[in-house]
């Protein structure tokens, strides 16, 4: 049978169930904390694109495929989702060495991928779209909101990925132009929970402010506790954080988050009107005690853009899709602005700088507009180094067929 999708699979479009939707999370494992998460934010937003009536006048079905917080296996469950399944595009990964491991089946499988997570950028691929923000989009903002507000004394942690380590040399360069001083950049394995070491040489070296990169929740709990317990406080002694949400509030108990500060593009404390209707959509679906958070909302998004971008597209096939998600706009974004994807694949989002709350919740400190997306940043890639055209990572100049 022909497909558009790869030999052998029935086309997703005439599928008897529905339109199928590849949800890739980790429901089980190390991270599964917070896919599951995360997770939910693409099952709501399925929902409610199907109480609207669907796509083409079919239901969206999702069929989540668990990749166990094994990068690898991230891999191997996009090519089941379209061989087996028919789905007209993927949705998920969570950490970039997710996103950066499914890339190549992606591509052989000839399909798409919404990765919904905000990141580091440094990528442009013909076969991704990212729904979540590019450093440039909150970083810039909240290094010269540290400097101004907190000091100028920087000691930066972060788990030893690709994330962690293009935010730190973001900020060290932010830093070193507005004549800060980052005294150390120190890195430790995902989900790493002995800080001792860390916290020895943060009372030896006297920072100003903490800027952690730590992702996950069992890093971000023991940090912080261990943290407390060694006598610092925010008053004292701020974190400023990139990765520390709702839910890791949530997790380590609120009381040891409150005070410290993050940026991100969402929180759910935003009094914006679609953010309102965000909220007691959620509830209602999952109960009144399930957190909303920046990378949930990323999944929601992800979805919604998938869904508008099929109502306008010619076909479901993959090169329509495309072309598609290369205009589409979404109004709904709990973010509070209209959520549009850039030709470079990228969408625009607002900033916010949030102070932690003792019932884990965050106040708005600080607000800044959307800016486009810049997934090459002057700072640390030049104009003459910057890859021709739009696509650079994988595949080249790859036609989504």
């Amino acid at each position: 049978m022909r497909s558009g999708n790869g030999p052998g699979v029935e086309p997703a479009e005439h599928a008897e169930d529905g339109i199928r939707v590849g949800l890739v999370y980790s429901l089980t494992g190390r991270l599964a904390e917070t896919e599951r998460s995360i997770h939910k934010g693409a099952l709501l937003a399925v929902r409610q694109v199907n109480e609207a009536g669907g796509v083409r006048g079919h239901p969206l079905v999702p069929i989540t495929a668990d990749y166990v917080s094994d990068c690898a296996a991230a891999a191997v469950q996009v090519r089941e989702l379209v061989r087996r399944h028919g789905v007209i595009a993927c949705i998920g990964g969570y950490t970039s060495a997710s996103r950066v491991a499914m890339l190549p089946a992606v591509h052989a499988s000839r399909t798409l991928l919404i990765y919904p997570t905000y990141f580091e950028g440094l990528e442009t691929d013909s076969r991704t779209f990212y729904a979540g923000a590019a450093p440039n989009q909150f970083l810039v903002d909240y290094v010269r909101w540290i400097l101004a507000n907190l000091g100028t004394k920087l000691y930066v942690i972060g788990s030893d990925y690709v994330y962690p380590r293009t935010l730190a040399l973001l900020l060290r360069s932010l830093a070193i132009a507005d004549g800060a001083d980052v005294v150390a950049e120190r890195y430790v394995p995902l989900h790493q929970t002995d800080f001792g070491p860390n916290l020895a040489e943060i009372a030896a070296l006297r920072p100003d402010v903490i800027v952690s990169n730590l992702v996950g929740t069992a890093s971000t709990s023991a940090f912080y506790r261990q943290f407390h317990d060694a006598g610092h406080t925010a008053a004292r002694l701020p974190i400023a954080a990139t990765v520390t949400s709702e839910l890791d509030l949530k997790v380590m108990g609120p009381r040891l988050g409150a005070g410290h500060v993050m940026a991100a593009t969402y929180f759910s404390s935003l009094r914006q009107p679609e953010n309102q209707r965000y909220l007691e959509a959620f509830h209602a679906a999952f109960g009144p005690d399930e957190v909303t958070h920046v990378a949930q909302v990323g999944a929601y998004n992800a979805v919604w853009l998938l869904a508008l971008a099929a109502h306008q597209a010619d076909d479901l096939s993959v090169p329509s899709l495309r072309e598609a998600l290369a205009d589409t706009r979404f109004t709904g974004n709990p973010e509070g602005w209209p959520l549009t994807t850039h030709p470079n694949h990228y969408t625009s989002h607002p900033a916010y700088i949030g102070r932690a709350r003792a019932d884990g919740q965050f106040d708005i400190l600080a607000e800044y507009p959307v800016r486009s997306p810049d997934p090459y940043p002057s700072l640390i890639i030049p104009a003459d180094s910057r890859p021709a055209g739009h696509y650079s990572v994988t595949g080249g100049s790859d036609p989504a067929t």
